[in-house]
Parts: C-alpha cells; sequence; structure tokens
C-alpha cells in the first residue's frame, strides 16, 4: 500500500505552494517533439557483440518489463507503446537469440519485428565502467579519504507527489533546517566537515579515484585481506554537475581531444596542487549504498558489460532496445571507436541530458577502464520499436 509522504514533505509541498497528498504513481516522461523520428533508412543492424551477453541483457529489461503495469505506454517517436507489447517482442527476440543466429540471420528478424527510431542530429558517444579502488575499514594517515553512505539528515522530495504538474522527474534534494527545506551541503564542504550525518562505508587513498568512483556511480571497494565490496548510488546532495573536463578545457589546460578520465587524471597528477580546486568544481556529491553481486543502472536491475547504455529518460524509454552505431573513421583504431551493437536502455546519468548523449557501459576490469576512458565518437542510436500485426 503506498501511503502518504512525512511531514516534512508536507511542509515542502505547502512552502512550495502545492497541494500535499497521496496520488497516483507519475507516468513514464514523454519526449520532447522530433526528439526522435521514425527512419525508413539506416545502416544494418549487425551486431557485432556475443549472442550471451545480448541475451542477459534482454531479460534484465524483461524484469524491469516484468514490474510495471501492463498498460502502462512507453513513448517512442511518436508511437506509445503498451508495457505488455514491449515485454511479449523482446521476449521473443531472446529466445530467437539463445539460437545463437548469424549476425545476417539477426539483422533480417529485427527489420521483421521491428520498425527503428533514431535521434536526428545523431549523438556523441562516451563510455563508463566499474572501477576497482583500494580501501581500509580504518583511517589511516594513508587512507584518509571516506566512502561516504547517505547521511541521515538528507531529505529527497519528489515534486510529482505533491500535484501541481511539474518537470516529469523533479526533485529536491536538502536538508531541514529549522522547519524549512535547505540546500544541502556542495562538496567543498562535506569534504571539509566529513558529513558528520553520513556513516563511512570505508576509507581509499586517492581522492582522484572516489571522484571518479562518484562519477560512475557504482564500483568495487579492494581491501587489504583480498576481499572486495560493491558500492552504488545511495543518493547525492542535489547539487549540479559540473564537468571538470570541460573546465579544464576552457581554462586552456587541456585541449578538447585530451578532456577523457585518462587525459585529466594525467593532468591532476602533474599539477597536484590544483587537485582540490579543480575537483570542488564540481558541487555535486554522491554517496554510496552497499551492494549486492551485480552491479545495478538506474532502473533497479543489473547491467551488463557491452550491452547497456545510459541515456537520458526524457527522451529515450526505459529498459528499450537499440542499436549502437558508430562508424570506422580513417585514422582511428577499431577497437576504440567502431561499434555496431544491440544495446538496452538500462541507466541514466546526470551528465548524459538531450537525445544526442549515449553512454555505454564497458563492465570492468582493465580493458573496460581503457574502453571506456577512450570513447567520444559521433554516432547514431536507433531505438527499436515492435511491430503490430497491421505492418
Amino acid at each position: 500500500m503506498r501511503r502518504c509522504g512525512t511531514h516534512v514533505l508536507v511542509g515542502v509541498a505547502l512552502a512550495l505552494g502545492l497541494a500535499p497528498g497521496c496520488l497516483p504513481k507519475p507516468r513514464l516522461p514523454l519526449p520532447p517533439p522530433a526528439a526522435l523520428v521514425r527512419l525508413d533508412r539506416h545502416p544494418p543492424l549487425l551486431d557485432d557483440g556475443d549472442p550471451a551477453t545480448l541475451a542477459a541483457a534482454i531479460r534484465t529489461s524483461l524484469e524491469f518489463y516484468a514490474r510495471l503495469p501492463p498498460e502502462r505506454l512507453l513513448a517512442i517517436g511518436s508511437e506509445r507503446i503498451p508495457v505488455a507489447r514491449m515485454h511479449e517482442a523482446l521476449a521473443a527476440l531472446a529466445r530467437f537469440v539463445d539460437t545463437r543466429p548469424s549476425a545476417d540471420a539477426l539483422a533480417h528478424e529485427l527489420d521483421r519485428r521491428f520498425r527503428v527510431y533514431g535521434a536526428p542530429a545523431g549523438v556523441l558517444y562516451t563510455g563508463y565502467y566499474l572501477p576497482l579502488v583500494e580501501a581500509r575499514e580504518v583511517r589511516d594517515e594513508r587512507f584518509r579519504f571516506a566512502v561516504l553512505g547517505r547521511p541521515a539528515d538528507l531529505v529527497t522530495v519528489s515534486l510529482a507527489d505533491f500535484g501541481g504538474q511539474p518537470t516529469a522527474g523533479a526533485t529536491l534534494v536538502g536538508r531541514v533546517d529549522r522547519g524549512r527545506l535547505v540546500p544541502y551541503a556542495a562538496r567543498a564542504e562535506i569534504e571539509a566537515s566529513g558529513a558528520p550525518n553520513a556513516p563511512v562505508l570505508a576509507w581509499v587513498d586517492d581522492p582522484v579515484a572516489l571522484f571518479f568512483l562518484q562519477i560512475q556511480g557504482t564500483g568495487w571497494l579492494a581491501f587489504a585481506d583480498g576481499s572486495r565490496r560493491l558500492v552504488g548510488f545511495g543518493a547525492s546532495n542535489g547539487q549540479p554537475y559540473v564537468s571538470i573536463g570541460k573546465l579544464l578545457v576552457a581554462e586552456g589546460k587541456l585541449a578538447a581531444e585530451e578532456a577523457s578520465m585518462a587525459g585529466i587524471r594525467r593532468w591532476v597528477a602533474a599539477h597536484p596542487e590544483e587537485r582540490d580546486r579543480v575537483l570542488y568544481a564540481n558541487p555535486r556529491y554522491v554517496f554510496f549504498r552497499p551492494l549486492a553481486e551485480k552491479p545495478l543502472g538506474s532502473l533497479g536491475i543489473a547491467v551488463t558489460g557491452g550491452r547497456t547504455i545510459a541515456t537520458d529518460p526524457a527522451v529515450y524509454p526505459p529498459g528499450v532496445l537499440g542499436f549502437a552505431y558508430i562508424p570506422a573513421k580513417a585514422g582511428v583504431a577499431a577497437a576504440d571507436e567502431k561499434l555496431s551493437r544491440l544495446v538496452l536502455n538500462q541507466d541514466a546519468g546526470m551528465a548524459i541530458r538531450g537525445p544526442g548523449r549515449v553512454d555505454v557501459f564497458f563492465g570492468d576490469g582493465a580493458e573496460a577502464e581503457a574502453r571506456a576512458g577512450r570513447l567520444r565518437a559521433s554516432g547514431d542510436l536507433y531505438v527499436l520499436a515492435p511491430r503490430t500485426d497491421a505492418d
């Protein structure tokens, strides 16, 4: 049974001039007009990946759809597709993939079963991965940077719960001070004060590694006894995200093509006196929570290396099947940027906004980190909508 919010949230609603009360769950956000258009022409949907990972990723999206009301509508371009129809189409595709078809046979099946939509202006692809950060249970002179859990005084408010038809997915994050909701502290203040209301999950020795762990949202903590613990996004302080890569480019410290994770790490290592200034330029701070064995995306389902993508949920509906396409470029190593791959939209990120941004999850390990750090390329993302009997 869904219950009303606490008195704190009701007070916030009144302060915003909204009507408190228990309302139905908000509908999935609709994309802006012309964000995705139906395409009659597109490259062949030839998948270059492992069928086993594709089948696993499809079934993970099926788990997500099984949690939704079957009549809920998914918006793809001008179409409104019931969750039940999407579930049926993906379940049939997963069974077909289990037969290990050739790339040509799979492409033919996709053309038979799905219509294709895409962003008219193309997309910029970047990558992310599951980092591994050395950690300790107890603070010492070396391991003195805290991995923090969600603070006890942090309040998250969904405006959709209080009427007034705010922007889909809009939230407020803060803390209560003398009966008022005020913004939560920014990164510099949290790191200076130690966030006394936040539990410490572990201690790490590298603030830059901790910063990128927050950017990635999920990662492994490796302890001295050989054990590992998976942590993931628990909450944020609600402050805006500021790209330190863009900052360094704007300041003339890095060229645009150097502003990758690896490039930023090298620059900060070469300029340690600038480290805190640059990191604090991003006021957003992420608090973590322990996870089980599998990393989870924003939909609360497991992500699959090479198959999961993160997009803007205001444009691309959750869980849908897509096709990531980055054509080979002269003078660029194919392994670095070429991509021709069926993917599932199972994650989101604060820096991934609009129809023209896509983040590809590459998994964990050194190879995943290297490829995620290198990827910055233009391409296309095609979204597949199941055909009807009338097609």
